[in-house]
């Protein structure tokens, strides 16, 4: 979100990056991605990692799961706060994220599958210091405010069964479990302060369940004019 009539300043820094993957035609598929920043501040340094496999078992199943993490020792932007004048109000802020993905389909037949995936995503943000700007978007630093930690956490899982019986038409029947909306960030991030117990604590809070049906029946318009030409 903009305030008109501010800019915020950022510190130079430089990105590299490198990426590749296997042949997805095996049926082991490997991808990689790494990353790396540094800029003008001290320990400002930025990683990003990510993963991915997928193993083919058969024609009818395949496995995969994905990592990714990423570390921002110094990150600057909005805190989402603003002085009694509106003002926005910049943080330096120590940001660190991972997503676990695992995912799997199983085709009974070339026209009805089975699949499922889940997936856990936490992010731990903690503000290092508080900041105004001026006119030219240059830091002026201000008194720190405190409680303003993030720790955050989203868990689903989605099952889906899908039946193409017949051309155009299909039945699709889901099932999805997923972490309350009022417990996402319900985790004490002092306490369960890093990836796993985080992951460990989403099981005990509750969690919510939705059902769902849907069809989708193709109408061939040619084909039905054809039978009442016949009857004529």
């Amino acid at each position: 979100m903009q305030t008109k009539g501010y800019k915020v300043k950022k510190p130079w820094f430089y990105f590299i990056e490198t990426q590749g993957s296997s042949d997805s035609r095996k049926r082991l598929y490997v991808s990689y991605e790494a990353a790396f920043a540094n800029g003008a501040f001290k320990n400002s340094e930025y990683y990003k990692l990510q993963s991915g496999i997928r193993y083919r078992f058969s024609n009818k199943f395949t496995a995969e799961t994905n990592f990714e993490r990423q570390h921002d020792k110094l990150q600057v932007g909005w805190t989402f706060l603003r002085e009694a004048n509106r003002a926005p109000i910049v943080g330096y802020r120590d940001y660190k994220d991972i997503t676990t993905l695992v995912s799997g389909i199983y085709n009974f037949t070339s026209r009805m599958n089975l699949s499922v995936r889940a997936r856990h995503y936490w992010s731990k943000v903690q503000l290092l210091s508080f900041y105004n700007v001026n006119d030219k978007g240059n830091h002026i630093k201000r008194d720190f405010i405190e409680g303003q930690d993030q720790n955050f956490n989203l868990f689903n899982i989605d099952a889906f069964f899908t039946w193409d019986f017949r051309y155009g038409s299909r039945i699709i029947a889901g099932w999805k479990n997923f972490l309350g909306s009022n417990h996402t960030d319900g985790i004490d991030g002092i306490k369960y302060g890093d990836y796993s117990r985080n992951f460990g604590r989403t099981f005990s809070l509750p969690h919510g369940n939705e059902l769902s049906l849907r069809i989708i029946y193709f109408l061939d318009y040619n084909q039905l004019r054809r039978k009442n030409q016949s009857k004529l």
